[in-house]
This record gives structure tokens, C-alpha cells and sequence, in this order.
């Protein structure tokens, strides 16, 4: 797994350092390098345009032996998608985007759609923080380890066909779900098992948490 640690809400120290031990590479965009030293972890990348973290920490994560990969402030980039694009290089397969929402509502959406991105690249992106976990689904995917806890269904291509829900409170069999029409909102999970298959289209799933990750 490769941990990407955006700019948005920050992460307990917790969950960033359980995550960080379990990670073959901690790529910090920007801000998240702070969040990383903030939990005493030294990150292996730091990507963009260093627009918010101050010359003397980057410097800092230099004498550490940290790589610095800077870029301009003009650019079509974002910071969290140069990080992930650098992830997606490294071959990661498994990629979780840490502190990927926040209070700038823009930057959350574009998070989501780099969900996406990552989907049409081969890689199996997720974002995390202490209250959400989403994730896309295309094919076919389990839930596993939520047993009770709250879960939307949300299609992010225009149509969804072919949607089979097995182990929620509200199963369903070959659904459609279009945008515009959200009624895939505040399902349960009702084992410690669920299972999600789409035929055509990419659906976005939600699954509320109940305790710091």
C-alpha cells in the first residue's frame, strides 16, 4: 500500500502513524508533510508547489533525506493529484489518500474525482479520514470488518447499471442509479461481509465511521 497524505482535514496522529507502518511509501502532498512530522513520521516524498509549508521545514526534510519535488504555483495541478500521479508511477496498486476532505469543499470534490483518475490508471484508490471511507466500484468488491455501520451508494458516471447489493439492510438485484436521483443514500451493512458488483458504470461508495481510524 502507498499513503498519500493531502491537505485537508488533518488526521490523528493515531491513524496516521498505524497507517504509516503499514505503507511502502508515505508521499506527502505539501501541508501533509506537516501532518507526517506533526506524528513524528519523517515522509519518503514531498510533492507541490510548497506554497504552504515555510522554507526552513523544507529545508528540514531535505538534511533528512527526504526527495522535494517542486513545482510551480502556476499550474493545472493539484497538489494531491501530482502526489497521487507519483504514487501511480511507483506502481502502487493499493493507494489511500489520507486528510483528502476538508473545509475546502472544491479541493474535496476534485479529491473524489481523482478516485477516478486512479480507476482508469489500474490503481485501487480510497480516501480515508476519521468519519468517511470511499471508494469506487466497477466491477465487483467487498466490505469487510463494518458490520452496522452506514453506507451511500452514489453513481459517479452519468448511469450505473447492473448494481447487486448482498449483505446490506436494502439488497438489491441488476439496479440502475443515475445522477440526479440519489436513493442509494444511508444503506447498513448488516454482517461483518458485504458485497458490491456493478455491471457498467462506476458507483461511489460512502461508508460512515463510528470511531477514529
Amino acid at each position: 500500500m502507498i499513503l498519500v497524505v493531502s491537505g485537508g482535514e488533518p488526521p490523528s496522529k493515531k491513524s496516521l502513524r498505524r497507517l504509516s507502518e503499514q505503507s511502502e511509501l508515505v508521499v506527502a502532498a505539501d501541508i501533509g508533510a506537516m501532518y507526517c512530522l506533526d506524528a513524528e513520521i519523517t515522509p519518503d516524498v514531498v510533492i507541490g508547489d510548497m506554497d504552504s509549508l515555510a522554507a526552513d521545514l523544507v529545508q528540514r526534510l531535505r538534511t533528512d533525506g527526504v526527495e522535494i519535488i517542486s513545482y510551480p504555483k502556476d499550474k493545472d495541478e493539484t497538489d494531491t493529484l501530482l502526489a497521487l500521479d507519483y504514487a501511480i508511477e511507483r506502481h502502487g496498486k493499493d493507494i489511500i489518500i489520507l486528510s483528502g476532505l476538508g473545509n475546502r469543499f472544491d479541493h474535496s470534490i476534485a479529491n473524489l474525482h481523482l478516485l477516478y483518475r486512479a480507476l482508469r490508471r489500474g490503481s485501487r484508490a480510497s480516501i480515508l479520514t476519521s468519519m468517511h471511507y470511499i471508494f469506487l466500484v466497477d466491477s465487483e468488491r467487498y466490505i469487510e470488518g463494518k458490520k452496522g455501520h452506514t453506507v451511500s451508494f452514489l453513481p459517479l458516471t452519468e448511469k450505473v447499471e447492473g448494481i447487486d447489493l448482498d449483505g446490506f439492510k436494502y439488497d438489491v438485484k441488476s439496479a440502475i442509479m443515475e445522477i440526479g436521483f440519489p436513493y442509494g443514500v444511508s444503506n447498513v451493512i448488516l454482517g461483518e461481509r458485504a458485497f458490491v458488483r456493478v455491471k457498467t458504470g462506476v458507483l461511489m461508495a460512502v461508508v460512515s465511521l463510528r470511531e477514529d481510524v
